[in-house]
């Protein structure tokens, strides 16, 4: 474990051991409530391997002197092909997807059960989400499905089609889910099961998208974040004004260096599940936290040596996790298989992403005035 600073870990965060000798595909943990503080990676090396997470403090029997965390390795298992995805369930299933077309089921509760098959599509999956409040599972894959799965039945209870190949989803916002291709997206009721809005990202947004994830409040005040290969999010609410006058959409350019002439991915976002800021990791090699009420960067970090493809919050939000791995953005010729593949967990501080009050930019002559006389006070 390093806790010094070194390329692939500027920012001195925990990193987890013997995570895989190849591209790290996704990095996610269990959800609030469940019966283990877990994480789980997949990578190319059509591996899939859990950790049990833990805080530990002076005079805990596994505490580490410099080492907020503890990172217990737990069991493995393998696709035939590359899994692209995965989530936990609160009762510490986990589901799995990719190149192989299908998503398996692995109790690990009953780790002497193999891995069995619960769904599949005609295409690799791209994404798998387990959804808690209704018990069936959402896939989504590159053959331009979404698939609604009961698992007490072999085929999908619903499917919805796409423009194009999934990009991502983020399902995590009962009852709202969205659905990204690369120019579009389709905002989804999962309670009703019905299909809400059709939408196409900002104006702004020129190239393919590629993440996106949706605000906490979605019942109040639905709506999403979305990133692009550009170095660009756009922030998008359902309710908005038609009027472009009116409307509180926006984008904002991120992930670039050398004043914007160098241009990367947006690979991964992730909202804070007790604020509701969210994180973005980039082909840059950095992730930055950020308040999209305030219009706000919370803070931005040290790069990294390499791509950073994939990140997320633990349940109660107080740690960020993150692969550091090779993204292939920049082509075969720009991989370096010496710089290895990491995963990182950063201990998250409350002012880091705890939103900030918005800044007043008067619009008026008269408000103008107003805050260059308070100014001069």
């Amino acid at each position: 474990m390093n806790f010094g600073a070194v390329p692939h870990n500027p920012n001195k965060d925990y990193e987890v051991q013997g995570v895989a000798p190849d591209c790290i595909s996704s990095v996610q943990f269990s959800p609030r409530g469940a019966a283990k503080p877990l994480l789980l990676v997949t990578a190319w090396d059509k591996s899939v391997k859990v950790w049990e997470i833990m805080h530990t403090h002076q005079g805990d029997p596994n505490h580490v002197k410099g080492a907020p965390l503890q990172a217990l390795k737990g069991p493995e298992h393998s696709h035939d092909l590359p899994p692209l995805c995965g989530c936990i369930t609160r009762d510490c299933r986990v589901f799995t997807g990719g190149c192989d077309k299908m998503v398996k089921c692995w109790e690990l509760q009953n780790v002497g059960k193999p891995p069995h098959q619960v769904a599949a599509h005609d295409q690799p999956i791209k994404s798998v989400a387990y959804i808690e409040e209704e018990g069936f599972l959402v896939t989504g894959g590159w053959d331009n499905l979404v698939k609604f799965w009961d698992l007490r039945q072999a085929q999908p209870a619903a499917q919805l089609q796409l423009q194009g190949p999934l990009a991502d989803m983020d399902c995590k916002t009962y009852p709202m889910a969205s659905f990204l291709t690369a120019r579009e997206i389709v905002v989804y009721d999962m309670q009703q099961k019905r299909e809400l809005r059709r939408m196409e990202p900002h104006h702004t947004m020129k190239e393919h998208m590629r993440c996106i994830g949706n605000f906490l409040d979605v019942k109040q005040n639905p709506g999403f974040a979305a990133g692009s290969i550009e170095g660009r999010v756009c922030v998008m609410y359902m309710n908005d004004s038609r009027d472009p006058k009116d409307s509180k959409n926006f984008s904002f350019k991120c992930h670039r260096e050398n004043n914007s002439s160098d241009i990367f991915a947006v690979n991964s976002i992730a909202f804070h599940p007790g604020f509701g800021t969210f994180a973005t990791v980039g082909s840059n090699g950095n992730y930055s936290f950020w308040d999209k009420d305030a219009k706000q960067r919370l803070k931005q970090f040290n790069n990294c040596d390499q791509p950073i493809p994939c990140c997320s919050f633990n349940g109660d939000g107080t740690i960020f996790g993150y692969a550091v791995s090779y993204d292939w953005t920049k082509g075969a010729e720009n991989y370096n298989p010496q710089k290895g593949h990491h995963v990182l967990l950063h201990v998250v501080e409350e002012m880091e992403v705890k939103n900030k009050p918005p800044k007043f930019i008067p619009k008026s002559a008269a408000e103008r005035a107003r805050a260059a006389a308070v100014g001069t006070k």
